[in-house]
């Protein structure tokens, strides 16, 4: 079995029954050490001996595996101790330490913004994309950080949340401005379709014309039924009953056509690298979004800062690195086609 297969079923194969043992297994070798940080992580919901927990910040801070790291900052911030140490992780050399400690902050230090908004500028995608839900869950992100990620964030992982949270935080005018020009021009297509949805929630005229111009007929399945079911939420009516011309965006500059291929000549964003989304026209007197061609991909979300279902430790082989899978099985954001 590969070490990677290995921590898929690593919380099958706690080394031992009770958290003593799990502390004593913290002393010894790989993997039992590994398996014993990932066991204290579900045992850190109904709280941990100030032993366990100096157990726990002595991994942290002098292992070499950097999955035990990780889970060993992953069980001092569901414990919600130790926050001087959780901090330090996010300085680690391991970007899913890092990315990891953004969570354990959030939860062991709420209000902790500071760090937060510095992990915003970290080099990988994943910290800032927890980074930035972080603080948008608790309110402290603020409409000029979510369209700062918006417009700059090279990565569509990051981008998705900034669209997610954007109509909370910025003034509904605005926020529609940015929301048709994401659906008009950003490469990735969950991006997009997180714009559809956001509004369809929205629900102004203005809303509703960029999601007939740019998201009926978009290229991609997911944002065309999307943005759809957006029109009709925003109309009352079903979808079966959503009374929409076919193609009606096409006569338009971001017109594609439903499963036409994006490109120069549609307006649409050709499938490929991944890329920033190009110009989001904001401010008073913004023109109306049209679309303009990028080149770029599109790419799967990752996982969030939260409770998440699936085990820690997994990753498929042969994919790491900004673009690739997480430890704990859930996906950053990869580059391609996403028609």
């Amino acid at each position: 079995m590969t070490d990677e297969y290995a921590n898929w079923s690593a919380r099958g194969r706690a080394p031992a029954d009770d958290e003593a043992g799990l502390r004593e297994a913290l002393g010894g070798d790989q993997p039992r050490k590994r398996e014993a940080a990932l066991a204290l992580v579900d045992a850190a919901e109904s709280g941990l001996a100030d032993a366990t927990v100096a157990a726990l910040v002595e991994t942290a801070r002098t292992t070499d595996d950097a999955k035990t790291r990780q889970f060993a900052v992953e069980a001092l911030g569901v414990a919600g101790r130790e926050r001087e140490t959780i901090r330090e992780a996010l300085d680690d050399p391991d970007e899913w330490v890092r990315a990891e400690a953004v969570v354990a902050l959030s939860r062991a230090a709420p209000g902790a913004n500071g760090p937060l908004r510095e992990a915003l500028e970290d080099e990988h995608a994943a910290v800032r994309r927890n980074a930035l839900i972080a603080l948008a869950k608790t309110e402290a992100a603020g409409a000029e950080v979510l369209v700062d990620r918006l417009k700059n964030d090279p990565r569509p992982a990051v981008r998705e949340y900034a669209v997610q949270f954007l109509p909370r935080e910025a003034e509904t005018e605005r926020a529609v401005r940015l929301l048709a020009a994401v659906l008009a021009r950003d490469p990735g297509s969950f991006v997009r379709a997180k714009a559809a949805d956001g509004l369809g929630d929205l629900g102004t005229d203005r809303a509703e014309e960029a999601l007939e111009r740019h998201g009926i007929d978009d290229r991609s399945d997911d944002v065309r039924r999307t943005a759809e079911r957006a029109l009709a939420r925003s109309r009352g009516v079903d979808p079966e009953n959503l009374d929409v011309d076919a193609g009606a965006g096409q006569s338009g500059v971001g017109g594609s056509g439903p499963g036409r291929p994006g490109g120069p000549e549609t307006g649409r964003p050709p499938g490929g690298s991944d890329a920033p989304p190009g110009r989001l026209d904001d401010g008073p007197g913004a023109p109306r979004p049209g679309a303009a061609p990028v080149d770029g991909g599109t790419g799967r979300v990752g996982s969030h800062p939260g409770p998440d279902p699936r085990p820690q430790g997994y990753s498929d082989p042969g994919t790491d690195g900004d673009g690739g899978e997480r430890r704990d099985g859930s996906t950053d954001d990869t580059g391609g086609d996403d028609s």
